[in-house]
């Protein structure tokens, strides 16, 4: 999915967005990557507050109902899309950390450029998303396969599924040939921790995911 992946991220992951983008008359894949461990730490960077990688990923989605040839072009239906699935997606993600209230909600509107990806200038849109952190003590089968610091480490300063603010990225576009909409996206976190010092990951990352983003390279499968 992508040529090359920052230092220290974990190889793409893959997981089916049928049940997930279902009410949003959507179905499709998606292609995800995050901050591996440290060794000795078993747990992933994407887990630890003290990691820049904190609360960061980097994917594709290959989705098939979403824009057509005759919407392709259209701003305000890329913004929608990209908003609509990258939400669903982060409130399912949630849950399945355990979560017991998931929120996902994008600050709009987007900011609108391109982005090169795949020989090819993309509508990229970027922005903030409010949410929660998937950090807690661990107990689904999800947040096991990722692993999470000890709560000795965090408790003092930070609350489980406390609030963060993603930096979200997410470049847009309809592929006719394969009748799919690919959208490319990152995102980093910014956060206060309990005596209100923010910690924003954003300017350490934000460039360096979106070269990431310009080195995808998205092969899908045909839609219907």
């Amino acid at each position: 999915m992508f040529d090359s992946l920052p230092a220290g991220w974990v190889v793409d992951q893959l997981n089916e967005m049928d049940p997930i983008w279902q009410p949003l008359g959507a179905r499709g894949m998606n292609y995800y990557s995050f901050g591996a461990p440290v060794p000795p730490d078993p747990y992933a960077t994407r887990s630890d507050p003290l990691s820049p990688l904190y609360q960061a990923w980097l994917g594709a989605y290959v989705v098939v109902g979403a824009l057509d040839s005759a919407s392709a072009d259209s701003a305000a239906l890329q913004q929608h899309w990209v908003v609509a699935l990258t939400e669903r997606d982060q409130q399912a993600w949630l849950a399945g950390m355990g979560d017991p209230s998931p929120v996902a909600q994008a600050v709009l509107p987007l900011r609108r450029s391109e982005l090169r990806i795949a020989g090819a200038m993309r509508p990229l849109y970027v922005g903030e998303m409010r949410t929660h952190s998937d950090l807690s003590q661990g107990g689904t089968p999800l947040s096991m396969s990722l692993g999470m610091p000890p709560a000795f480490q965090w408790k003092g300063s930070l609350d489980a599924f406390h609030d963060v603010l993603l930096h979200v990225q997410g470049a847009i576009w309809y592929d006719p040939a394969r009748r799919v909409t690919i959208i490319v996206y990152a995102a980093s976190s910014s956060y206060h921790t309990r005596d209100g010092k923010l910690h924003d990951n954003g300017p350490a990352l934000d460039s360096l995911l979106r070269a990431a983003m310009g080195r995808a390279r998205v092969v899908a499968a045909s839609g219907n």
